[in-house]
């Protein structure tokens, strides 16, 4: 019995020494120097940590934790220290001192706030140099009455800034009222329209003006009444440069789109001639002539269209009276429309080889006008030829583009020859 006692007692003290030298291990861990591993150790509180180390705050446990660097991290520890600071190499920097970070972080707050003052004071100048769009209409008109009656070369980017803020600013149905009611066609277009002799300042106005009349009927009625459609044919009879004859379609399909009394006026008198002229000249290039078949077209669905629809409607009749006296078509033929685009088709199938959507245009306006000029067109042979080149070219390519264009050209050679499994080239 007294062996057995014996024993437990030595086992008992033998359990004591053991937690006291465990207890005295984890105090010596504490303050001692933290090793460093490639595995996540747990750093204790108050103790020292080398430079260098990938350091962490376990989200689970909430207890900091440090490893040794992989090679892909180097340079992104938290304890890593900038070039050129004047700190002992050997000295380990406590997590809880860090006073190089710290000075940066409000160097940094400083900064921010200098910014947002600097934002806010920006700010405030931008509301005192504010304008509405109104304002700056009435600036550049004033701006442009400004300007001297005599060209002058210096004057020129200035003049051809104002007209570009307003060809964006006249896109609104209301900023294009304003303009119109404050005088802006009167001072500053139909002077550079009718007198100006520099072509730059021509175009840019005529795209202010294509701008102002884009389906804004009251617009159309006001550059109608000033007489903007004859000036304007009279460009394009007279004009080889491709830039002025460009913005003039467009301003003169601007003003007559949707407008049968205007297409009555301008189209009986100059206005079909100046087109066909376009597609006549050898001198005008392909694309031009495309923008004039393409405005044809329009001009003459848009009056199938309205004559269709009108039919039932009681509202309508007016419009519909307006247009029935309308005769496009027969204008065109007068005016040799039909001749026009066969030979721009015939000497220029070489150069539609290449350009896609052009020879959709094209195909789009004789498709339109087909009972119109199918007598002729049919029996050309320069044409044929053209469009079945064309044809063939498009329906042996990886495009899609163009092999969506061939199936056009072939349902407009079976209409027109009557042969569609004829071949060519």
């Amino acid at each position: 019995m007294r062996g057995n006692k014996f024993i437990a007692f030595a086992a008992s003290v033998l359990v004591l020494a053991g937690l006291q030298v465990t207890g005295a291990t984890e105090i010596e861990n504490k303050t001692g120097e933290f090793v460093a591993t490639k595995e996540w150790q747990v750093i204790a509180e108050g103790q020292a940590i080398p430079k260098g180390l990938h350091v962490r705050i376990n989200l689970q446990t909430g207890l900091k934790e440090a490893k040794l660097l992989d090679e892909t991290e180097r340079g992104t520890a938290l304890q890593s220290q900038q070039e050129g600071q004047a700190a002992d190499e050997n000295e380990p920097l406590s997590l809880d001192y860090k006073p190089d970070i710290i000075e940066e972080s409000l160097r940094r707050v400083k900064e921010k706030k200098k910014s947002y003052a600097e934002l806010r004071k920006a700010y405030k100048e931008f509301q005192k140099n504010f304008r509405t769009d109104g304002e700056l209409i009435v600036q550049l008109i004033d701006q442009y009455r400004n300007f001297s009656k005599t060209p002058l070369e210096s004057e020129l980017r200035s003049k051809l800034d104002s007209l570009e803020n307003l060809e964006y600013l006249l896109h609104q149905i209301d900023n294009a009222l304003l303009f119109i009611d404050i005088g802006g066609l009167d001072d500053v277009l139909l002077p550079i329209v009718v007198n100006e002799t520099n072509t730059a300042l021509r175009i840019s106005a005529m795209r202010v003006l294509g701008s102002l009349a884009s389906n804004n009927p009251k617009a159309q009625i006001k550059v109608f009444e000033k007489n903007f459609g004859s000036h304007l044919a009279q460009i394009l009879t007279s004009s080889n440069n491709a830039g002025e004859i460009s913005a003039a379609l467009h301003a003169f399909g601007a003003l007559l789109r949707k407008f049968p009394l205007a297409q009555q006026r301008i189209l009986s008198t100059s206005g079909t001639q100046a087109l066909i002229k376009v597609l006549q000249s050898p001198d005008v290039e392909l694309r031009s002539k495309s923008k004039v078949v393409t405005l044809i077209s329009d001009l003459v669905q848009e009056k199938r269209f309205v004559l269709e629809t009108s039919k039932d409607a009681p509202d309508a009749a007016s419009t519909m009276a307006q247009y029935v006296l309308l005769e496009f078509q027969p204008w065109l033929q007068t005016h040799g429309y039909c001749a026009a685009v066969d030979n721009v088709m015939a000497k220029s199938y070489l150069h539609l080889l290449e350009q896609p959507e052009i020879v959709e245009q094209f195909a789009t306006a004789l498709e339109t006008t087909e009972d119109l000029c199918s007598s002729s067109w049919s029996q050309s042979s320069g044409l044929r030829h053209a469009l079945l080149t064309v044809r063939n070219r498009y329906a042996n390519s990886q495009d899609e583009y163009r092999l969506e264009v061939s199936q056009v050209l072939s349902k407009l050679c079976e209409k027109l020859f009557n042969k569609p499994k004829h071949t060519e080239l």
